[in-house]
C-alpha cells in the first residue's frame, strides 16, 4: 500500500551550506596572450567572451519582457534549457549585462564547495530590481533549490527574477514547478533554447565570425582569415547545430593555420587537436631548462583526467583523490602534482585545486578521447583511463561517499551522452558493480542517468533494489524518473497482466512520493482494471493485489481533493481484505488494519464520525496483536492507528477517552524517532501536534504549549528539506502553536505564527482548493479570533466573514461533511462583534443560524454537539442584551439553566 513508503529522510547535503549568493561577474575575464600560444582552448571559456555575442534577438527580447512584466511585480522564475554547447551560459551572461545596464542588481547563486562556510549575501539597494542567475540548475540537489527559492533575498519586495539555466528540463523541472505552484505562488516558465546554428544565421557565417575573433588573439593576420579551412560537414553534420561545436572547429582550424598543420575535419578531431595542444604544453613545461615542472606529460594528463571528473576540491580532498586514483602515494607527491596542475590550470578560487578543463564539452571529449574504445585513430589514448573512474570512486559501501562522488557520476553521465564507449566501458560496469553509487551521487545524477538515451535497462534494474523505501527529499524525483523509465521498458517487453499491474502500482507510489500526485493517480487508475481482470481469472491469488491498488486509489483521490470519489474504492478494499484476513490473518491482517485506518480517515472526511470511530477501533485491535508478536515490524503502524483513534474520539466529543491513545502514540514515536529520526521524525511531529490538541481540549494548556513548539520546530526543519511533502503539516503545526500561545495569554507571539499558518494555507488552497480550502477556513477562523483578542476588531470581522463565505461554498458541495464547520465559523463571526457597537444584528443572525445547526446535530450526537450548542445560545443571549432586548436574553438564559448540561 502507499503508506509503506512514508516518512522523510534528511538530505545528505544538509551538513554544509547548500549555496551562496554573490555578485554576478560584471566584466569578462581577461585573456593572457602568453597562455594562448600553448593553450588556445582558453579562448573557448564562456567567461572570456572572446567571440562577441550575436543573434538570439527573440530570446533576449523574451527575457526582457519576462523581467519587466508589470503584472508580476514581485518574484518570478524562468528556466532556459537545451543541450550542452547550445549557448545557454553566454545568453545568460549577455542578459545579465543588459539587465545591469537597465538598472537591475545582478547576482548569481552557486553551490558551495565542500566544507564552505556561509558567505555574506550581497544586499541590493532598496527599490532596485534583482536578477539572480543559477547555472547548471539541474545538477543542484532538489532540496538546495527549495532552500534557494525560500531565501529571504528573493522575497524582499519589489521585482525579483530568478533565471535558471540547465541542460534538460525533465522530471526535476516538473517537480520543481509543482512545488513552486503549491508553496510560493509565483510564475515559473520554461523556454527551450533552439540551436543557434540552425536559426536565421547560416553555419558558415557563424564559423567565419568565430574565426575572425580567434585570429585576433592568435596573431593570424586579417588577410589570412579567409584561408581558414571550413570542416567539410559544417552544413550537414548534426553536431554543428551546437554553437560551441562550431567555435571548437573554428578555433582548431585557425590554430592549425597558424602552425601550418592540417585542419581537423570533424567535431571529434577538432577536440582532439586542441587537446593535443594541451599535451604539447605539458610536455614543454616538463622539458624546459628553467624551473621545469616535475610532473611529466603522462602524469599531467592523468591529473587533468582526474580534475575533469572530480571538479574543484579543497586541497585535502585533492590529496585523497590523487591517492585513490593512483597518482600519488604520499602527501608530498600529491602536492607536487597538485601544484604543477595548478600552474597549468589556475583555479578560479584560491581555496581549491584540480580546476577542470573548460568548457565542459571539451572536458567530456577529453574523457572520451583518452579512454580506449573509440574510433578516432589519431587521438592519444591511455589504458590507465579505463579503470580510473572505478579507482576514483573507491570501494563504495565502506563508509561515507567521497566528496567528489556526485560530480564524478554527473560528468561520466554527460560524457556518456556523446561517447558510447564511456557508457559501455566505464559508466554501466561501474554502476552494475556498485549500484549504491547512483544513490550516493544524489537526485540530480540519478535523474540524469535515468534520462540517458538508450540506457541499458539492466543498469537501472541493478540500482533499483538499493533505492530507499522511504521518501527522500533529494532522491524522490530521481527515483520517480528511474521508476518511470523502467516502467516504460517493462510494459513494452511484457504481456503478463500481473507484471503490468505490479508495474503501475509501484510507479504510482514512487510518483506520489515525488510530489507528482496527479501523475500517481493516473498510474493507479491504469492499474485497477488490470487487477480486476486478474481477479476474474484467479480471485484467490490476485484479490490481495486488487485490494492494495484500490486502497491506494482511495488514498490518491483524497490527496488531490476528490474525497467524494475516494470513499468507494477504500470501502471495497476493506471488504476484500476483511474476507482475506479472516481466512489467513497471519498474511493479510497488516494490510487489513492499514486499510481500516484509511477508511476511518475517509469516513471522517465525509462526516460519518460514528463509522469512522468504529473502523479506527477495529484497526487498533489488530495492530495490538501484531505489535505484541513483532514490535519492530508493527509498532509504527500501531502508533499511527492510536493517533487516528485519538482524533476520532475527540471528534466524537469523548475528550477524556481521546487522551490516552494519543499519549501512547507519542511515547512509541518518540522512541522510534530517537533511533531513526530520518524515518520517524514526521510521524513523531504529527503525534506531538495531536497530543497538544488533546491536552488543550482537556484544559491542560501549560502541558500543550511545549509539545506544540516541539512539533512546529520539527516540521519547520522538514519543510526546509522537502517543502512539497511537509509544508501542509508545518501550517497545521503553526496553527496549533498559535492556539497554544493564545491559550497561554501570549497573544503578541501567537499572532505572527497564526498569520504564517494562514498564509501557507492560502497559497496551498489557490493551487489545490479541494485539498486545502477546509484547512484555510479553519485557519481564517483562528486568525479572526486572535485579531479580536488583540483589539483589531475590523480585521477580525473581515477575516471571520471570509471564513464563513468559504464554509458556505464548501457546504454546498458536501453538506454532511461541512455543516458543523459552518456552524463554528458562524459562531465565531458573531463572537468577534461582541462588545462592539456595529454589526450586532448581523452577528445575531449568524449565531442564531449556528444554534439551529448545532441543535439539529446534537439530536443525533449529543456528546459531540451539546457543548457548542450551549456556547452559541450563550453568545446569542449576550447579543440580544447588547441590542436592548433584555427580556429575550433573560428568557434564553433561563432556558439554558433549565436544560441539562
Amino acid at each position: 500500500m502507499v503508506n509503506a513508503v512514508q516518512g522523510g529522510v534528511l538530505n545528505v547535503y544538509q551538513w554544509k551550506p547548500a549555496f551562496r549568493i554573490e555578485d554576478y561577474p560584471a566584466a569578462p575575464r581577461k585573456v593572457r596572450p602568453l597562455e594562448l600560444a600553448s593553450q588556445p582552448s582558453r579562448l573557448l571559456w564562456s567567461g572570456h567572451e572572446v567571440v562577441p555575442f550575436r543573434g538570439r534577438e527573440a530570446e533576449v527580447e523574451g527575457l526582457a519582457t519576462w523581467r519587466d512584466d508589470q503584472q508580476q511585480p514581485g518574484f518570478a522564475v524562468r528556466l532556459i534549457h537545451g543541450p550542452g554547447g547550445q549557448g545557454k551560459t553566454r545568453l545568460a551572461a549577455h542578459f545579465a549585462k543588459l539587465s545591469r545596464l537597465a538598472g537591475w542588481t545582478v547576482l548569481q547563486a552557486v553551490e558551495n564547495p565542500v566544507s564552505a562556510s556561509r558567505a555574506a549575501v550581497t544586499q541590493p539597494p532598496a527599490g532596485s530590481g534583482v536578477l539572480v542567475v543559477v547555472d547548471y540548475a539541474e545538477r543542484w540537489p532538489v532540496s538546495a533549490l527549495y532552500e534557494l527559492l525560500q531565501d529571504p533575498l528573493l522575497h524582499r519586495g519589489g521585482p525579483v527574477r530568478l533565471l535558471l539555466v540547465s541542460r534538460p528540463a525533465g522530471a526535476w523541472w516538473k517537480g520543481l514547478t509543482r512545488w513552486i505552484d503549491r508553496y510560493i505562488d509565483v510564475r515559473a516558465t520554461a523556454h527551450p533554447l533552439s540551436p543557434l546554428a540552425d536559426g536565421t544565421t547560416p553555419r558558415g557565417e557563424l564559423f567565419s565570425r568565430a574565426c575572425s575573433s580567434f585570429a585576433q588573439h592568435l596573431g593570424l593576420p586579417d588577410e589570412l582569415v579567409g584561408s581558414v579551412h571550413r570542416p567539410p560537414g559544417l552544413d550537414q553534420d548534426g553536431d554543428y547545430a551546437q554553437i560551441l561545436t562550431i567555435h571548437i572547429a573554428a578555433l582548431a582550424a585557425v590554430d592549425a593555420l597558424v602552425h601550418q598543420a592540417d585542419a581537423p575535419k570533424d567535431p571529434a578531431r577538432a577536440s582532439a587537436y586542441l587537446l593535443d595542444r594541451e599535451r604539447a604544453h605539458w610536455e614543454a613545461l616538463n622539458q624546459r631548462t628553467t624551473q621545469p615542472l616535475a610532473t611529466d606529460q603522462i602524469s599531467m594528463g592523468r591529473a587533468v583526467f582526474t580534475a575533469t571528473l572530480t571538479r574543484p576540491l579543497r586541497r585535502r580532498h585533492g590529496w585523497d583523490a590523487l591517492r585513490q586514483i593512483g597518482l600519488a602515494e604520499t602527501i608530498e607527491a600529491a602536492n607536487t602534482v597538485l601544484d604543477d596542475h595548478q600552474y597549468c590550470y589556475p583555479p578560479t578560487s584560491d581555496k581549491t585545486v584540480l580546476e577542470p578543463l573548460y568548457p565542459d564539452r571539451l572536458g567530456e571529449d577529453f574523457l572520451g578521447l583518452t579512454t580506449p574504445g573509440h574510433t578516432i585513430t589519431d587521438a592519444v589514448t591511455d589504458d590507465w583511463a579505463d579503470q580510473a573512474p572505478a579507482r576514483l570512486l573507491g570501494r563504495p559501501g565502506t563508509g561515507a561517499p567521497a566528496p567528489w562522488t556526485r560530480d564524478t557520476l554527473t560528468v561520466l553521465i554527460e560524457a556518456a551522452r556523446r561517447w558510447d564507449h564511456i557508457a559501455a566501458r566505464q559508466l554501466y560496469p561501474l554502476l552494475k558493480a556498485h549500484p549504491e553509487l547512483a544513490i550516493q551521487a544524489g537526485g540530480a545524477a540519478l535523474t540524469a542517468l535515468a534520462n540517458l538515451d538508450g540506457i541499458d535497462p539492466t543498469v537501472l534494474e541493478a540500482i533499483e533494489p538499493h533505492l530507499p523505501q522511504e521518501r527522500h527529499a533529494d532522491l524522490d524525483i530521481g527515483i520517480a524518473t528511474l521508476t518511470y523509465r523502467l516502467a516504460q521498458h517493462r510494459l513494452a517487453t511484457t504481456q503478463d497482466p500481473l507484471a503490468v499491474g505490479t508495474v503501475f502500482n509501484h510507479l504510482a507510489i514512487r510518483l506520489h512520493c515525488a510530489g507528482l500526485r496527479e501523475e500517481a493517480l493516473v498510474a493507479i487508475q491504469k492499474a485497477i482494471p488490470v487487477w480486476r481482470h486478474l481477479v476474474r481469472t484467479e480471485p484467490q491469488v490476485h484479490e490481495p493485489g486488487l485490494a492494495i491498488a484500490l486502497d491506494n486509489l482511495g488514498y490518491f483521490l483524497a490527496e488531490v481533493g476528490r474525497r467524494d470519489e475516494a470513499l468507494p474504492p477504500t470501502e471495497e478494499a476493506v471488504g476484500l481484505l476483511r474476507r482475506l484476513a479472516a481466512a489467513k490473518p497471519q498474511v493479510h491482517a497488516p494490510d487489513f488494519a492499514e486499510s481500516l485506518t484509511n477508511l476511518s480517515n475517509r469516513l471522517a472526511e465525509a462526516g460519518r464520525g460514528d463509522e469512522a470511530l468504529a473502523s479506527s477501533e477495529e484497526a487498533i485491535q489488530i495492530y495490538r496483536t501484531l505489535a505484541a508478536a513483532k514490535p519492530r515490524a508493527h509498532e509504527p503502524n500501531l502508533a499511527m492507528a492510536l493517533d487516528n483513534l485519538g482524533n476520532r474520539l475527540a471528534e466524537a466529543g469523548r475528550l477524556n477517552e481521546a487522551l490516552p491513545p494519543t499519549e501512547e502514540a507519542v511515547a512509541i514515536r518518540r522512541r522510534l524517532a530517537s533511533a531513526k529520526p530520518q524515518v520517524h521524525a514526521p510521524d513523531f511531529a504529527n503525534s506531538l501536534s495531536n497530543l497538544g490538541n488533546r491536552l488543550a481540549e482537556a484544559g491542560r494548556g501549560d502541558e500543550a504549549l511545549p509539545l506544540a513548539e516541539e512539533a512546529a520546530e520539527i516540521y519547520r526543519t522538514l519543510a526546509g528539506i522537502n517543502p512539497q511533502a511537509h509544508q501542509p503539516n508545518l501550517a497545521m503545526a503553526l496553527g496549533n502553536l498559535g492556539a497554544s500561545l493564545t491559550d497561554a495569554g501570549r497573544h503578541a507571539e501567537a499572532l505572527p505564527v497564526t498569520m504564517e499558518a494562514t498564509q501557507i494555507y492560502r497559497t496551498l488552497a489557490v493551487i489545490n482548493p479541494q485539498t486545502h480550502e477546509r484547512n484555510l477556513a479553519m485557519a481564517l477562523s483562528n486568525l479572526a479570533g486572535l485579531l479580536a483578542d488583540v483589539g483589531r476588531r475590523d480585521e477580525a470581522t473581515a477575516t471571520a466573514q471570509e471564513a464563513v463565505t468559504l464554509r458556505r461554498r464548501l457546504i454546498g458541495a458536501d453538506p454532511q461533511a461541512h455543516e458543523s464547520d459552518l456552524a463554528m465559523a458562524l459562531w465565531l463571526s458573531a463572537w468577534v462583534r461582541v462588545g462592539g457597537e456595529e454589526g450586532l444584528p448581523d452577528a445575531l443572525g449568524a449565531v442564531s443560524e449556528a444554534s439551529e445547526i448545532f441543535r439539529r446535530l446534537a439530536e443525533a450526537s449529543p456528546a459531540a454537539y451539546e457543548g457548542p450548542l450551549q456556547g452559541t445560545l450563550t453568545t446569542q443571549a449576550v447579543l440580544l442584551e447588547g441590542l436592548g432586548r433584555a427580556e429575550e436574553a433573560e428568557a434564553l438564559r433561563r432556558r439554558l439553566r433549565e436544560e441539562p448540561e
